[in-house]
Protein backbone atom coordinates (compact mmCIF):
# COMPACT_ATOMS: atom_id res chain seq x y z
CA UNK A 1 0.00 0.00 0.00
CA UNK A 2 1.38 3.47 -1.28
CA UNK A 3 1.07 6.44 0.55
CA UNK A 4 -0.90 9.06 -0.99
CA UNK A 5 0.61 11.45 -2.84
CA UNK A 6 3.75 8.87 -3.42
CA UNK A 7 4.59 6.70 -6.08
CA UNK A 8 6.02 3.55 -6.35
CA UNK A 9 8.95 4.79 -7.97
CA UNK A 10 9.43 7.60 -5.60
CA UNK A 11 9.66 4.79 -2.32
CA UNK A 12 11.83 2.41 -3.96
CA UNK A 13 14.94 4.47 -3.30
CA UNK A 14 14.33 4.95 0.46
CA UNK A 15 14.10 1.28 0.46
CA UNK A 16 17.40 0.50 -1.13
CA UNK A 17 18.88 2.84 1.10
CA UNK A 18 17.35 1.36 4.21
CA UNK A 19 18.55 -1.97 3.33
CA UNK A 20 22.13 -0.88 1.89
CA UNK A 21 22.12 0.52 5.64
CA UNK A 22 21.13 -2.46 7.01
CA UNK A 23 23.51 -4.57 5.10
CA UNK A 24 26.66 -2.37 6.17
CA UNK A 25 25.65 -3.06 9.85
CA UNK A 26 25.54 -6.47 9.72
CA UNK A 27 29.15 -6.24 8.34
CA UNK A 28 30.43 -4.54 10.68
CA UNK A 29 29.05 -6.40 13.40
CA UNK A 30 30.09 -9.77 11.93
CA UNK A 31 33.87 -8.27 11.26
CA UNK A 32 33.85 -6.78 14.87
CA UNK A 33 32.33 -10.51 16.27
CA UNK A 34 35.53 -12.38 14.82
CA UNK A 35 37.56 -10.04 15.89
CA UNK A 36 40.29 -9.90 18.83
CA UNK A 37 39.19 -6.67 19.71
CA UNK A 38 38.06 -5.74 23.78
CA UNK A 39 34.30 -6.22 23.98
CA UNK A 40 34.69 -6.51 28.47
CA UNK A 41 37.07 -7.18 31.30
CA UNK A 42 36.86 -10.81 32.09
CA UNK A 43 38.53 -12.75 35.43
CA UNK A 44 41.22 -15.38 34.75
CA UNK A 45 40.25 -18.72 33.87
CA UNK A 46 36.71 -17.11 32.80
CA UNK A 47 35.69 -18.82 29.73
CA UNK A 48 36.51 -16.67 26.36
CA UNK A 49 33.16 -14.95 24.99
CA UNK A 50 31.64 -16.63 22.13
CA UNK A 51 30.97 -14.78 18.36
CA UNK A 52 27.32 -13.77 19.06
CA UNK A 53 28.00 -12.41 22.56
CA UNK A 54 30.62 -10.48 21.23
CA UNK A 55 28.13 -9.39 18.71
CA UNK A 56 25.70 -9.01 21.08
CA UNK A 57 27.77 -6.68 23.20
CA UNK A 58 29.65 -4.80 19.69
CA UNK A 59 25.87 -4.58 18.26
CA UNK A 60 24.58 -2.45 21.75
CA UNK A 61 27.48 -0.42 22.05
CA UNK A 62 26.97 0.89 18.51
CA UNK A 63 23.38 1.64 19.00
CA UNK A 64 24.06 4.01 22.47
CA UNK A 65 27.76 5.09 22.11
CA UNK A 66 28.71 5.06 18.30
CA UNK A 67 32.11 7.55 19.06
CA UNK A 68 32.90 4.30 21.80
CA UNK A 69 32.00 1.99 18.76
CA UNK A 70 34.64 3.42 16.70
CA UNK A 71 37.45 3.89 19.54
CA UNK A 72 37.36 0.49 20.04
CA UNK A 73 36.95 -1.66 16.80
CA UNK A 74 37.74 0.98 13.79
CA UNK A 75 40.53 -1.11 12.87
CA UNK A 76 37.53 -4.20 12.01
CA UNK A 77 35.55 -1.91 9.70
CA UNK A 78 35.83 -2.41 5.73
CA UNK A 79 36.12 0.73 4.22
CA UNK A 80 33.30 0.56 2.30
CA UNK A 81 30.60 0.11 5.10
CA UNK A 82 31.96 3.58 6.84
CA UNK A 83 29.25 4.88 5.09
CA UNK A 84 27.25 4.01 7.41
CA UNK A 85 28.50 6.50 9.94
CA UNK A 86 28.06 9.20 7.25
CA UNK A 87 25.11 11.21 9.32
CA UNK A 88 27.07 12.08 12.15
CA UNK A 89 28.96 14.76 12.01
CA UNK A 90 30.85 14.92 15.67
CA UNK A 91 34.99 15.29 15.27
CA UNK A 92 35.72 12.19 17.17
CA UNK A 93 33.45 10.44 14.68
CA UNK A 94 35.22 11.85 11.56
CA UNK A 95 39.12 11.24 12.87
CA UNK A 96 38.06 7.21 12.80
CA UNK A 97 36.56 7.46 9.80
CA UNK A 98 39.52 9.23 8.23
CA UNK A 99 41.74 6.42 10.60
CA UNK A 100 39.64 3.77 8.73
CA UNK A 101 40.38 4.74 5.12
CA UNK A 102 44.42 5.85 5.88
CA UNK A 103 45.03 2.15 7.67
CA UNK A 104 43.17 0.66 4.58
CA UNK A 105 45.15 2.17 1.91
CA UNK A 106 48.82 1.44 4.24
CA UNK A 107 47.65 -2.07 4.64
CA UNK A 108 46.98 -2.56 0.55
CA UNK A 109 49.99 -1.25 -0.17
CA UNK A 110 51.93 -3.21 1.91
CA UNK A 111 50.26 -6.34 1.15
CA UNK A 112 49.92 -5.77 -1.91
CA UNK A 113 53.73 -5.37 -2.62
CA UNK A 114 54.44 -8.47 -1.09
CA UNK A 115 51.60 -10.64 -2.80
CA UNK A 116 53.43 -9.99 -6.06
CA UNK A 117 57.12 -10.49 -4.91
CA UNK A 118 55.81 -13.65 -3.51
CA UNK A 119 53.98 -14.30 -7.03
CA UNK A 120 57.02 -12.97 -8.82
CA UNK A 121 59.31 -15.52 -6.72
CA UNK A 122 56.96 -18.60 -7.37
CA UNK A 123 56.64 -17.90 -11.28
CA UNK A 124 60.45 -17.55 -10.98
CA UNK A 125 61.09 -20.50 -9.24
CA UNK A 126 59.39 -22.49 -12.06
CA UNK A 127 61.37 -20.72 -14.47
CA UNK A 128 64.42 -22.17 -12.75
CA UNK A 129 66.95 -19.03 -14.17
CA UNK A 130 66.64 -16.03 -11.23
CA UNK A 131 67.24 -18.68 -8.40
CA UNK A 132 69.54 -21.21 -10.43
CA UNK A 133 73.22 -22.61 -8.19
CA UNK A 134 74.86 -20.35 -10.74
CA UNK A 135 72.31 -17.09 -10.92
CA UNK A 136 72.44 -17.36 -7.19
CA UNK A 137 76.30 -17.97 -6.60
CA UNK A 138 76.51 -15.51 -8.61
CA UNK A 139 74.89 -13.22 -6.24
CA UNK A 140 75.63 -14.42 -2.82
CA UNK A 141 78.76 -16.81 -3.09
CA UNK A 142 80.01 -16.50 0.13
CA UNK A 143 77.04 -17.93 1.50
CA UNK A 144 76.67 -20.58 -1.41
CA UNK A 145 80.46 -21.74 -0.30
CA UNK A 146 79.11 -21.89 3.19
CA UNK A 147 76.07 -24.01 2.35
CA UNK A 148 76.83 -26.00 -0.65
CA UNK A 149 79.70 -26.12 -2.21
CA UNK A 150 82.73 -26.67 0.26
CA UNK A 151 80.19 -29.96 1.01
CA UNK A 152 80.42 -31.00 -2.86
CA UNK A 153 82.26 -33.80 -3.38
CA UNK A 154 85.36 -33.31 -6.01
CA UNK A 155 82.60 -35.48 -8.46
CA UNK A 156 79.96 -32.78 -7.62
CA UNK A 157 82.14 -29.90 -8.29
CA UNK A 158 83.46 -30.66 -11.35
CA UNK A 159 79.99 -31.36 -12.29
CA UNK A 160 78.78 -28.28 -11.32
CA UNK A 161 81.72 -26.24 -13.03
CA UNK A 162 81.05 -27.90 -16.51
CA UNK A 163 76.83 -27.09 -15.71
CA UNK A 164 77.75 -23.64 -15.50
CA UNK A 165 80.84 -23.33 -18.49
CA UNK A 166 79.03 -25.35 -21.06
CA UNK A 167 79.63 -22.72 -23.56
CA UNK A 168 83.49 -22.59 -24.83
CA UNK A 169 83.19 -19.91 -27.01
CA UNK A 170 86.23 -17.87 -26.08
CA UNK A 171 84.83 -14.16 -26.27
CA UNK A 172 82.19 -16.43 -23.65
CA UNK A 173 84.79 -17.53 -21.57
CA UNK A 174 86.61 -14.10 -21.31
CA UNK A 175 83.05 -12.29 -20.16
CA UNK A 176 83.00 -15.59 -17.46
CA UNK A 177 86.55 -14.86 -16.28
CA UNK A 178 85.43 -11.15 -15.63
CA UNK A 179 81.98 -12.51 -13.68
CA UNK A 180 84.11 -14.64 -11.55
CA UNK A 181 86.61 -11.66 -10.82
CA UNK A 182 83.74 -9.76 -9.44
CA UNK A 183 82.21 -12.94 -7.55
CA UNK A 184 85.02 -13.56 -5.72
CA UNK A 185 85.60 -9.63 -4.89
CA UNK A 186 82.01 -9.81 -3.50
CA UNK A 187 83.13 -13.41 -1.67
CA UNK A 188 85.91 -11.76 -0.01
CA UNK A 189 83.48 -8.63 1.02
CA UNK A 190 80.57 -11.25 2.33
CA UNK A 191 82.85 -13.44 4.10
CA UNK A 192 84.80 -9.79 5.94
CA UNK A 193 81.17 -8.76 6.76
CA UNK A 194 80.36 -12.18 7.98
CA UNK A 195 83.00 -12.57 9.95
CA UNK A 196 82.68 -8.90 11.64
CA UNK A 197 79.45 -10.27 12.88
CA UNK A 198 81.05 -13.44 14.55
CA UNK A 199 83.34 -10.96 16.38
CA UNK A 200 80.79 -9.38 18.03
CA UNK A 201 79.02 -12.70 19.30
CA UNK A 202 80.67 -13.57 22.25
CA UNK A 203 79.30 -16.90 22.65
CA UNK A 204 81.12 -19.99 22.98
CA UNK A 205 79.79 -21.81 19.62
CA UNK A 206 80.66 -18.53 18.02
CA UNK A 207 84.51 -18.62 19.54
CA UNK A 208 84.57 -22.44 18.95
CA UNK A 209 83.15 -21.64 15.14
CA UNK A 210 86.30 -19.41 14.47
CA UNK A 211 88.78 -21.57 16.29
CA UNK A 212 88.57 -24.65 13.75
CA UNK A 213 88.53 -21.95 10.50
CA UNK A 214 91.92 -20.84 12.47
CA UNK A 215 92.97 -24.32 12.31
CA UNK A 216 92.44 -24.65 9.13
CA UNK A 217 90.63 -27.82 9.14
CA UNK A 218 88.48 -28.59 5.50
CA UNK A 219 85.13 -29.50 6.24
CA UNK A 220 84.18 -33.03 7.39
CA UNK A 221 81.73 -35.40 5.11
CA UNK A 222 78.19 -34.81 6.22
CA UNK A 223 74.98 -36.96 5.13
CA UNK A 224 73.15 -36.26 1.85
CA UNK A 225 70.12 -35.27 4.48
CA UNK A 226 72.19 -32.78 6.15
CA UNK A 227 73.33 -31.46 2.34
CA UNK A 228 69.48 -31.46 1.67
CA UNK A 229 68.64 -29.44 4.45
CA UNK A 230 71.64 -26.92 4.27
CA UNK A 231 70.55 -26.69 0.38
CA UNK A 232 67.08 -25.47 1.84
CA UNK A 233 68.36 -23.22 4.14
CA UNK A 234 70.36 -21.60 1.69
CA UNK A 235 67.41 -21.50 -0.76
CA UNK A 236 64.73 -20.05 1.38
CA UNK A 237 67.44 -17.29 2.52
CA UNK A 238 67.56 -16.22 -1.02
CA UNK A 239 63.80 -16.26 -1.34
CA UNK A 240 63.45 -14.29 2.06
CA UNK A 241 66.44 -12.09 0.42
CA UNK A 242 64.00 -11.11 -2.68
CA UNK A 243 60.90 -10.55 -1.13
CA UNK A 244 62.75 -8.12 1.36
CA UNK A 245 63.90 -6.41 -1.46
CA UNK A 246 67.49 -6.57 -0.88
CA UNK A 247 68.22 -7.77 -4.37
CA UNK A 248 70.24 -4.91 -5.38
CA UNK A 249 70.51 -5.67 -9.23
CA UNK A 250 66.97 -6.99 -9.37
CA UNK A 251 64.52 -3.95 -11.13
CA UNK A 252 61.60 -4.50 -8.11
CA UNK A 253 59.41 -1.26 -10.22
CA UNK A 254 58.62 -4.32 -12.65
CA UNK A 255 57.02 -6.24 -9.93
CA UNK A 256 55.57 -4.11 -7.03
CA UNK A 257 53.54 -1.93 -9.49
CA UNK A 258 52.45 -4.99 -12.05
CA UNK A 259 48.86 -6.55 -11.67
CA UNK A 260 50.26 -9.57 -13.28
CA UNK A 261 51.41 -11.14 -10.26
CA UNK A 262 48.00 -10.10 -8.01
CA UNK A 263 47.03 -13.25 -6.05
CA UNK A 264 43.53 -14.75 -7.40
CA UNK A 265 40.58 -13.06 -5.60
CA UNK A 266 39.50 -16.29 -3.75
CA UNK A 267 43.31 -16.15 -1.68
CA UNK A 268 42.34 -11.85 -1.07
CA UNK A 269 39.17 -12.75 0.52
CA UNK A 270 40.98 -14.86 3.16
CA UNK A 271 43.64 -12.57 3.44
CA UNK A 272 41.90 -9.89 4.28
CA UNK A 273 40.49 -12.06 7.24
CA UNK A 274 43.70 -12.67 8.66
CA UNK A 275 45.17 -8.97 8.18
CA UNK A 276 42.20 -7.60 9.99
CA UNK A 277 43.32 -8.99 13.16
CA UNK A 278 47.31 -7.31 12.48
CA UNK A 279 48.02 -3.81 13.80
CA UNK A 280 49.70 -1.87 10.87
CA UNK A 281 53.50 -2.78 12.43
CA UNK A 282 52.61 -6.29 12.69
CA UNK A 283 51.79 -5.83 9.00
CA UNK A 284 55.04 -3.80 8.29
CA UNK A 285 56.93 -6.55 9.80
CA UNK A 286 55.42 -9.59 8.64
CA UNK A 287 57.47 -11.79 7.15
CA UNK A 288 56.42 -14.47 3.96
CA UNK A 289 56.37 -18.54 4.82
CA UNK A 290 59.16 -19.80 1.95
CA UNK A 291 58.97 -23.66 2.40
CA UNK A 292 60.45 -25.91 -0.03
CA UNK A 293 56.97 -26.27 -2.17
CA UNK A 294 56.46 -22.42 -1.38
CA UNK A 295 53.03 -23.55 -0.24
CA UNK A 296 51.69 -20.74 1.97
CA UNK A 297 50.31 -21.50 5.28
CA UNK A 298 48.30 -18.30 6.48
CA UNK A 299 48.21 -15.60 3.56
CA UNK A 300 48.45 -14.98 0.21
Amino acid sequence: MLIEGTSKMETEPVRDANNDMDQMKESILDCVAESRGFFKSQQVGERDLTVSEKREIASNLLSKNVPLFLQRYWKYIKVEDIAYFSAHESYEIKFYLTEIQKYRDARTSTTQIKNRRYGALKKMVKEGSYFSDAEMKRRNPFLYDKFIFQHLTEKERIAAYRQENNDEKFSSFLLGQMERNVENRLFEQQKGEDEAVIEENDDDESEESVKLEDDGQPPQPITPLEKSRLRTEFTNIMYESFLAGKDKEFDYSSVDYNAEYDPPEKDLDAEDKYFDEESPEEISSMDYNTDDDLDREDEL
